[in-house]
This record gives structure tokens, C-alpha cells and sequence, in this order.
């Protein structure tokens, strides 16, 4: 690794004192403590749109339905907050629905310094997840402005960042609109560095399907994605069928809740075989992918030709898009930070910006542990930041770029870190982050390193969820251990082998 240290790309890094963080969540409030506990910079400032933390764990029953386009394909889409009257608030309508429980086993999904409580079953319910945030994150809440959404970020001559933020009220219509009332007005801060904490859970994705324009305008409120999802009772109603697209986590698993708790049939249109955990169901009907849809007939016509007749509901699982609606200005110039919502461009390591190295994304990668992820991240560009660790020179961070666009794509997929490649990817920015600090007394935060039965039940979570649902069936109990399921005979192990841990990369 070599730094070019006459760039001025390099020099945007050399003095930061002062850092803003976008965004309070699991991403966030974990590199909140990484880069306060690194003891090396004057002023961090996060920006948190809600008014608390844990992101997109805090539930609600509102939901941006109505406002979300069909179909849903613009990143550059900013998402408003819906007022409750009765609280006389406003809410960010949350993806996560009233029986939600985590894919990943709570013992692997914790920051580093922090155990979920003992009576948690192995995968936490929604509301288990957003009381182990909040009490995480409490000793930040001196570092947070709640109920502040920032409006824009621009990059001066200097290299440095004005970000103007604004609060989340009445006056600002929820931070839409900037308001004349002194006490509500927008602040503007100049800082010498930023980090997009903000999540991948906000703007919906609902690729274009032919027919779908039409069919929307003459059934009104019948396409619908995940996010606006809450139970399988917005549909007891219904007596035409109901198509859930998409064959991934939530994919499988609103179509098992639907299957299970209305007792009817639900036809499920995938592309790929589930890598992730789901619950399995008789009511469950897999079909091809959408080709069109015809309102006139109210029939989705499939790929392989046949047809689906009187479809009331069709709920888009297809994931959502990546949006920085603060920064849309950059998109705009030579070195845009993203184009379809998908990949972003002009990223080493899946954190820093390279052609803005004083900007970077923490949370951005898919199909990992997000605490334990982002928490390494953050560790990992406080050192950066810091000077401990040293940013390769900017040939090389394109050349890992490209390297990684070669074997992935330009896509969505650049950014999948699917198992084992998550605990590989990991475990190299810890050993940076070890070997930066060795020997010194004052080491800031230290993440948590995969260790091998850590990565053993990281590498069997489908069928321990699979087995979890399946005793949760059998006994009407949740289990709070492996133990359980192993007594139960619904499963016999969690563990890999160590010759199948050896195969994938790992020699412990």
C-alpha cells in the first residue's frame, strides 16, 4: 500500500478535526463511538431525521404508500415524513412490520462492547432490537441533533463541507421547506469531513414492469413494496389473489406470514433461488417473473406464458435504492457518487469516496451484520481519518474498484457481501485496524474479530432460522437457545466443519 502524499486528494485528509455524521441508526451511532473514542478530533456532530435512535427499528403504523411512485425507480427521490395528528409529530415511515423478527442470531449480531440481554430469544423481535440500540447509543445522545434532517452538503474550494441542516417541524413542514421563524431556521456549519450514515431502507425500489402505469391508475393502491407492508391482516379482506415479488428475506418471509395467518394461497414470483432464511408453507405457489401487467383482463401475464387471473394485491420485495438526496449536486458533475440507485461510483473498500476522501459511507454494503459491520467500518476510517491507518494512493483504490466491478458487475450486486465474504472482509480491516494501534496505550475502539464459532453460526443462520420458525410451529415457544433446537430434533448441528470452514477461505 503506497500514499501519494503531494495529492491534494491526500491532503483533504491530512487536518480533520471537525466531522459530521448523517444519520444516527445502527450505522451511525456505531461510528459515532468509533470516531469519539479514536481521541483525535475536535467536533463530531451527528444529524438524526427521528427523535431517537435505532433507525429504521423504530416502528410505525404510518407508511409512505401513498407517495411512493409506481413504478419506484429514481435515487434521487427525497422521502417526506408523514404528520401524526394525534401526536402532533411526524413520523419516517419504517420498513419493519409488527412481527418482524431478526435473520441473524442475536449472539453474532452485537457491537463489540455490548451482549443482548439473556432473556432475548435467538432472534430478537423488533422491539428486542430497538431497546439494545437506544441503550447502546445512550452515552451519544450529547453528540446527536434528534429531529434534524439535513438538507445539503456541498463541497467548497477548500475541501471542506457546508452542511446546512434544518429541524423536523410544523414550520419546516418536516424539514421540507425552510422556514422564516428565527427559531426554526436552517443552521449552516462548515466541516472538515462527513460520513453518510443514513441507511438502505428509505427509498423503495419497484422496477418497471409493462402494463404497470395503467394498472395502477385504474387500481388504485393495489401495487404496493415492503416497506409498506405491517401485517398480514391489511389483506383479510381481500378475495382476488395476492402476488408477492421477489424471492429474498423479506420476500420469503411476507410470504410465509401471509401464507400461514390467512390460511389461503399466495403466489410468490422469483427470479433465484432464497439464500436467506424462510419459513416454508403448502399455501406458498412460486411463479415466474412479471412480463405484464393487464388491467383490462386483471391478469399478470408471467414469463413462461401463463397467466395469473383476478390479482388484487402485488407487494414489491425487490429491495430499495440507494439515495443521498443531500448531495444530488455531485451526481451532476464529472465524478458522480451514483447513477441508477444501485452502485456507488468512485468507492474503495465500500467506505471511502476516493475522488472526496474527506467524505464516506458507513452501512452501504448488503447482506452483512450491520452492527458488527458498521462498526468495523467506522473503527477502520477513524484510524483513516486519524492518519493511523495510511489511504492508498488513488490508482490503487480505483484499481480495487475495478478489480471488484470485473468479478461483481456495475450493479447492485458490486455492493453484496454475501457469507463468506462479509467475515473475510471484516477480519482484513480489523487486522489494519490491530495492527495500526499495536503497542499503544491509548488504542480508541477496538471492533469485535470473527472468530471460529462465530463464523461457524454465521455460515448456518438459514437453517437455524429455518429450524427456529420450524420449533416456533411445532411447540408455540421461541427459543432462546441452540440448545433447544438441537433437543427438539429439528436440527442436528449449527456448526460448519473445519473442513468446510477451510474450503471457504478461514483456517483457524
Amino acid at each position: 500500500m503506497t500514499q501519494d502524499k503531494t495529492s491534494p486528494v491526500h491532503e483533504a485528509i491530512r487536518h480533520i478535526k471537525s466531522i459530521a455524521v448523517i444519520g444516527a441508526g445502527p450505522s451511525g451511532a456505531g461510528c459515532v463511538k468509533a470516531l469519539l473514542k479514536e481521541n483525535k478530533f475536535a467536533k463530531i456532530q451527528a444529524f438524526e431525521k427521528r427523535s431517537n435512535f435505532g433507525g429504521l427499528w423504530n416502528h410505525t403504523e404510518e407508511t409512505d404508500a401513498k407517495t411512493t411512485p409506481i413504478p419506484s425507480e429514481k435515487s434521487t427521490l427525497d422521502i417526506e415524513p408523514i404528520f401524526n395528528e394525534v401526536t402532533n409529530e411526524y413520523k419516517w415511515a419504517s420498513p419493519v412490520y409488527d412481527y418482524l423478527d431478526t435473520n441473524v442470531p442475536k449472539d453474532i449480531m452485537t457491537y463489540a462492547d455490548m451482549e443482548f440481554p439473556k432473556e432475548c430469544p435467538v432472534f430478537p423481535h423488533r422491539s428486542d432490537v430497538l431497546r439494545y440500540m437506544i441503550e447502546y447509543s445512550k452515552e451519544l445522545i450529547p453528540y446527536i441533533r434528534f429531529d434534524t434532517k439535513v438538507v445539503n452538503v456541498v463541497l467548497l474550494p477548500n475541501n471542506t463541507w457546508e452542511v446546512t441542516s434544518r429541524p423536523v417541524v410544523k414550520e419546516t413542514k418536516g424539514g421540507k421547506t425552510p422556514s422564516t421563524v428565527p427559531e426554526f431556521q436552517d443552521t449552516v456549519e462548515i466541516y472538515d469531513a462527513v460520513v453518510i450514515a443514513t441507511g438502505n431502507y428509505d427509498v423503495p425500489y419497484i422496477p418497471r414492469r409493462n402494463g404497470m402505469e395503467e394498472w395502477a391508475e385504474k387500481f388504485p393502491g393495489s401495487i404496493t413494496h415492503v416497506k409498506s407492508y405491517r401485517s398480514p391482516k391489511q389483506f383479510e379482506s381481500s378475495k382476488g389473489k395476492i402476488l408477492v415479488v421477489g424471492n429474498s428475506a423479506s420476500g420469503g418471509d411476507l410470504a410465509y406470514q401471509l401464507a400461514t395467518e390467512l390460511q389461503r394461497n399466495i403466489y410468490k414470483s422469483k427470479r433465484s433461488e432464497n439464500l436467506l432464511p424462510a419459513g416454508k408453507s403448502d399455501f406458498i405457489i412460486d411463479v415466474p417473473d412479471i412480463v405484464n401487467f393487464n388491467a383490462e383482463e386483471k391478469c399478470i401475464e408471467l414469463k413462461d406464458g401463463s397467466k395469473l387471473e383476478d390479482v388484487d394485491h402485488i407487494i414489491f420485495a425487490t429491495g430499495y435504492l440507494k439515495s443521498f438526496p443531500f448531495l444530488n449536486h455531485l451526481n451532476d458533475t464529472e465524478k458522480p457518487l451514483l447513477s441508477d440507485g444501485h452502485k456507488v461510483h468512485g468507492i474503495y473498500e465500500h467506505i471511502i469516496l476516493y475522488n472526496y476522501p474527506n467524505l464516506a459511507i458507513i452501512g452501504l454494503a448488503r447482506y452483512v451484520l450491520p452492527t458488527r459491520t458498521s462498526e468495523t467500518q467506522g473503527c477502520w476510517l477513524a484510524k483513516i481519518w486519524s492518519g493511523r491507518i495510511p489511504l492508498p494512493s488513488i490508482s490503487e483504490m480505483q484499481a480495487w474498484e475495478s478489480d471488484r466491478v470485473e468479478k461483481k458487475g456495475n450493479g447492485k450486486q458490486f455492493h453484496d457481501l454475501l457469507f463468506p465474504e462479509d467475515v473475510h472482509y471484516c477480519n482484513a480491516l480489523n487486522d489494519q485496524v490491530l495492527k495500526s494501534v499495536a503497542g499503544e496505550k491509548e488504542q480508541g475502539l477496538i471492533p469485535k474479530t470473527w472468530d471460529k464459532e462465530q463464523t461457524s453460526i454465521r455460515g448456518s443462520i438459514k437453517g437455524i432460522k429455518e429450524a427456529y420458525i420450524q420449533y416456533k410451529a411445532k411447540t408455540g415457544k421461541l427459543a432462546h437457545s441452540y440448545q433447544e433446537l438441537i433437543d427438539s430434533k429439528i436440527i442436528d448441528s449449527f456448526m460448519i466443519s473445519d473442513e468446510d470452514l477451510k474450503k471457504k477461505g478461514f483456517n483457524f
